[in-house]
């Protein structure tokens, strides 16, 4: 039996008659009995109270703390904006001034200096393509911190929801189960003085289950929702699907970056030589001529 249920036992005669009532009580009035009963709901009552309360204590430090994590959250998604925004208006820098002017240089530079220039051209690239990689860092982070954001205010949401149930419980349904015992032992006043044992039999049974009937609706009402999940199962498989399929794209793409990197590095190369090639191949008729 759940601690949540009125102990009272079987119906019982209310009248003060001896018999069975003696037998069930002993020398103790249905009075005394009945309040020795309720004490211990009482103390049940108590205990459910405090628990609520403390609950409810937790669940607003928990509100508390998440719009200062959700501040913190937000502030370093605008940094990151401000961060990913510099360093894209560095790679097109260096990508639209730097580079150019260092293969204008490389082009015009003497024979023996045309290597220095080539390693410098190339040190350029790898600083552009350092950038690149950090800024699609950068972007990914910002996109992991933007999700965050929602969740934040979803779980503050179901924190706030069951804070307003909790305050609910306590202004309405404790103070109904506060009240039980003394209706309880107002009936069973009111049986004592009745001359009709039959009638005051039938009092106790309504009272009895109209009790029962209240505290089952209650109980489906209140376990129905306590059993609910806070968060739809559908709806975070379908995030955790779009995540996944997020980092894998960034992925993919990273790579295909690399690659493509990698070709063009190799691309630079081959047109180094074939520039070296041609020059050499251009001073040797000329070195012929000159002799």
């Amino acid at each position: 039996m759940s601690r949540f249920e009125l102990t009272l036992g079987q119906p019982i005669d209310l009248s003060t008659k001896q018999g069975f009532l003696s037998k069930m009580m002993g020398k103790a009035t249905p009075i005394a009995r009945f309040k020795a009963k309720f004490d211990k709901i009482q103390t049940q009552i108590d205990e459910i109270t405090t628990n609520l309360e403390r609950h409810q204590l937790t669940l607003l430090k928990d509100i508390k703390a998440l719009d200062r994590l959700y501040a913190e959250i937000l502030s370093f998604y605008d940094q990151l904006a401000i961060y990913i925004a510099a360093g894209e208006a560095k790679i097109a820098e260096i990508e639209a001034v730097a580079i150019p002017e260092k293969q204008r240089e490389m082009e015009i530079a003497n024979e023996s200096d045309k290597l220095l220039a080539a390693s410098e051209l190339r040190d350029l690239q790898s600083v552009r393509d350092d950038l690149e990689r950090r800024v699609h860092d950068m972007k990914l982070t910002r996109q992991v911190t933007m999700e965050s954001l929602p969740s934040i205010r979803l779980v503050q949401e179901n924190d706030k929801s069951l804070v307003a149930k909790i305050t609910s419980t306590l202004t309405n349904t404790v103070p109904l189960w506060e009240n039980q015992p003394a209706q309880a032992i107002t009936i069973q006043r009111a049986a004592n003085t009745a001359r009709d044992v039959k009638a005051a039999s039938v009092l106790t049974n309504d009272l009895l289950t109209a009790n029962a009937a209240n505290l089952r609706q209650a109980n489906t009402v209140i376990r129905t929702e306590m059993e609910r999940g806070i968060f739809d199962v559908e709806a975070i498989r379908k995030a955790n699907e779009e995540l996944i399929g997020t980092i894998e794209d960034s992925l993919r793409i990273a790579d295909e970056g690399k690659a493509k990197r990698a070709a063009a590095e190799q691309e630079l190369v081959r047109m180094e030589s074939d520039l070296r090639t041609a020059l050499i191949s251009a001073k040797a008729p000329a070195r012929a001529a000159a002799e």
